[in-house]
């Protein structure tokens, strides 16, 4: 009898762990959803990759990604909260299939920054129970809508540790005219690669915009040999930034340059910049856009371009998804300052230019020479 009992007890035990691992499809859809919409909080999305992710995970990457972009990690040590940075999330599930222990999961999610759609890709996963709680086994990104012409950017020709990171960086810099930033960077690049042309960038964009041609001309006869060796887009990058004598030359060499890197912000703000039209500056930024809605570049541009046009809430609705996204740039709240300040917000543009001015002294190189020109604008309020 008491043998008969134990045989019992096992065969209930063994129906009732099958049925706490059967799996349900709206409680699927529930936890892939969650885990994606919870991501809008930095704390949140690492909380949920700790938990929702298996320890046996396998990722997969099948989208044409942009080259750099983060790929989702299962170390949670290693996620970074300032990758989450969306104000709204929203994912739909397309197709959910049930194949015995495991789920089969198709869906779509969107990212969005002040109400503008910065990405969107489709995804396929396997969702399991692990100790009773659902859990990602194989995720996979595919269909990236934006990032698809990765290859037309100025991609630095090297395979030298670190490097990347430096280029981005220095480029990251000259975007935001931190042009001490842009020259540190470029002389830490060109000691781990001495031969790679387009290291040398942040300095020629620091000798640009300090108005010193003749040193210039001099780096850009010094890295003849190495351009030699670089691809098409890197060589006429660089030519970008050598002196010219008309606008029309600039834009000619802008014009040049893209041809080789279509989707390249730096090109296509700094060409917009030369143009003399309006119209054809926002149009041209407008493409930009509709490829990168987030960067950083063009939203500065437009921005301007649209206090240019009388649309102040057009242009404060630009920084604002460059201040969400760089929350520690001083570019963004300079900008700002220049945007309230033409609203006639006195008392918030002079707060958004002192900001500009603290930032710039907590970085390295000595940024702050450029944005004392924010704490002049500041102290020029009354």
């Amino acid at each position: 009898m008491k043998k008969m009992k134990k045989i019992i007890l096992i065969i209930i035990g063994t129906i009732l762990v099958g049925c706490s691992n059967k799996l349900d499809k709206n409680n699927i859809e529930k936890f892939v959803i969650e885990h994606f919409e919870v991501q809008t909080d930095s704390v949140g999305a690492v909380k949920a990759m700790d938990e929702n992710i298996s320890d046996s995970i396998i990722l997969f990457n099948l989208s044409n990604g942009w080259v750099g972009r983060p790929d989702w990690v299962n170390d949670v040590t290693k996620i970074k909260s300032e990758w989450f940075y969306e104000d709204s999330i929203i994912t739909e599930i397309t197709d959910i299939e049930i194949i015995g222990s495991i789920a089969s999961v198709y869906g779509n999610t969107s990212w969005f920054v002040s109400g503008v759609k910065t990405a969107r890709a489709g995804f396929h996963s396997v969702i399991a129970k692990e100790k009773g709680k659902l859990v990602f086994k194989r995720h996979s990104w595919m269909n990236w809508d934006i990032n698809r012409s990765a290859n037309s950017f100025v991609w630095p020709s090297t395979k030298v540790e670190g490097a990347l990171d430096l280029y981005n960086e220095m480029r990251s810099a000259m975007a935001n005219l931190r042009n001490n930033d842009a020259l540190a960077y470029s002389d830490s690049l060109v000691k781990i690669d001495p031969n790679l042309a387009v290291a040398h960038v942040g300095k020629m964009h620091y000798l640009f915009m300090k108005g010193k041609s003749s040193e210039l001309n001099e780096l850009i006869k010094e890295i003849e040999p190495k351009i030699k060796n670089a691809s098409l887009a890197e060589k006429y990058y660089i030519n970008t930034l050598s002196p010219s004598s008309s606008r029309e030359e600039v834009l000619k060499k802008y014009e040049t340059a893209l041809v080789y890197a279509a989707n390249d912000p730096l090109l296509r703000g700094w060409y917009a910049y030369y143009l003399e039209d309006i119209d054809e500056r926002i149009a041209n930024i407008n493409i930009g856009l509709k490829r990168f809605p987030e960067n950083i570049v063009l939203n500065n541009m437009m921005a301007y371009l649209m206090l240019e046009k009388g649309d102040i809430e057009a242009a404060k609705a630009h920084i604002n998804i460059n201040m969400t996204i760089h929350p520690d740039e001083p570019n963004v709240y300079d900008s700002m300052g220049d945007i309230l300040l033409a609203s006639g917000d006195t008392l918030k543009a002079k707060e958004m230019f002192l900001t500009a001015f603290e930032l710039s002294r907590n970085l390295t190189t000595g940024a702050e020479e450029f944005f004392n020109v924010s704490k002049e604008k500041a102290d020029a309020i009354n």
